[in-house]
């Protein structure tokens, strides 16, 4: 998939055989939520369809935690055993005896329902929706309906702009990747040949061809507030009579995007208030983290053991926020809304199981 996804603006390539499909199947799904709620306030209804769309899935997901839920507790319990099997073998590198000690483990675990992998998967099953949502906010008009009539009508509405491409073009640029860019270039001299664009488009690739309005709308996606500043100058100096139309549907789309001031298609970096998603999204990690790490504390781990437990619990959640400050807020906003709900799930299945909750790195008492 040719999409720069750290700290750039410009437009996302065709998807890929992996992403493609679930961004289908994700934005077949949001754009039915997100009717609903247009229906009930066009105000922040992108965000708040994310918000719903998440608590779907972690719902959806919830037997399977559950039973992984159930697993850990069996590995909880039958820890004590596993010990034993190490202690009765020693720190022998033997492949034989290493062979009789994983084999010796494996049937306690069978025995007793308890599967370590089990517990790894709802995170894991969460990742593909989190590509998906990537990849539909950085193009959210080609899957929600009302966004994609309006970047539509806004498209139309800006060519009829005197010489609008020659306006557009530095502005653009910088937004095209350099692949399509140059396949752009050379869809121009096959179009002025005559040769049908359906036959252009199989012959150079994907590229942007601003004449089109659905190529149009992908740039209009990736300006910036100082690019639609530019663009609304230019505009006033030939076209003032067709501003006022441009602005109110641009107005539109933000009001839709836009969530708490933070636009759900745009990275919100490390400014006020887009530094807010990378530190609730480290806090969130962070506290799911140590929740789960509760069900699986080994008194008689050693030093070495706990550290790394330590190590893994506090460089996960700093390494996802790091890497959601380049993505787009929405992205962000689904991985807040996931952890929360499994914060509130563990507590629960926590309690349940008879764990006592204690604060990160504070000493158990033994």
């Amino acid at each position: 998939m040719d999409l720069l996804i750290l700290g750039t603006r410009q437009v996302a390539a065709e998807p890929g055989i992996f992403v493609g499909p679930l961004a289908a199947a994700f934005g077949w799904l949001i754009n039915l939520i997100f009717t609903v709620v247009y229906a009930i306030t066009p105000a922040m209804s992108l965000g708040i369809s994310i918000i719903i769309l998440t608590i779907i899935f972690r719902l959806l997901v919830l037997p399977l935690t559950l039973r992984g839920q159930r697993s850990l507790n069996k590995m909880r319990e039958i820890q004590p055993e596993l010990n034993a099997i190490d202690a009765k073998y020693g720190k022998s590198k033997d492949p034989e005896i290493m062979k009789k000690v994983q084999a010796e483990k494996s049937a306690l675990m069978v025995k007793h329902g308890a599967n370590p992998l089990k517990g790894c998967l709802p995170m894991l099953i969460q990742m593909p929706l989190f590509f998906g949502i990537n990849f539909i906010m950085h193009q959210s008009f080609l899957y929600i309906s009302q966004l994609g009539d309006l970047y539509n009508r806004l498209s139309e509405s800006i060519q009829q702009v005197p010489n609008y491409i020659a306006k557009l073009m530095p502005l653009a640029e910088p937004l095209i990747p350099n692949n399509m860019r140059n396949n752009g270039l050379e869809a121009a001299q096959l179009l002025e040949q005559g040769v049908p664009m359906q036959t252009v488009v199989n012959t150079v690739g994907d590229f942007i061809n601003l004449s089109e309005p659905a190529d149009l709308s992908r740039v209009l996606n990736r300006f910036t507030t100082e690019n639609w500043d530019n663009l609304y100058n230019q505009i006033s100096q030939s076209a003032a009579n067709l501003l006022p139309g441009i602005q109110d549907l641009h107005n539109q789309i933000n009001n839709i995007e836009n969530f708490f001031g933070l636009s759900m298609t745009e990275s919100g970096g490390w400014g006020w208030p887009g530094v807010m998603i990378p530190i609730l999204i480290m806090i969130t990690m962070l506290a799911v983290s140590w929740l789960m790490q509760l069900r699986q504390y080994d008194p008689n781990a050693t030093e070495q053991v706990k550290m790394q437990q330590r190590i893994m619990l506090v460089v996960m959640p700093i390494f996802m926020a790091f890497i959601t400050v380049g993505l787009p807020a929405g992205v962000g906003l689904f991985w807040i809304v996931s952890q929360t709900f499994m914060v509130i799930q563990e507590l629960i299945l926590n309690k349940k199981a008879g764990i006592k909750f204690r604060l990160p790195f504070v000493k158990r008492e033994e």
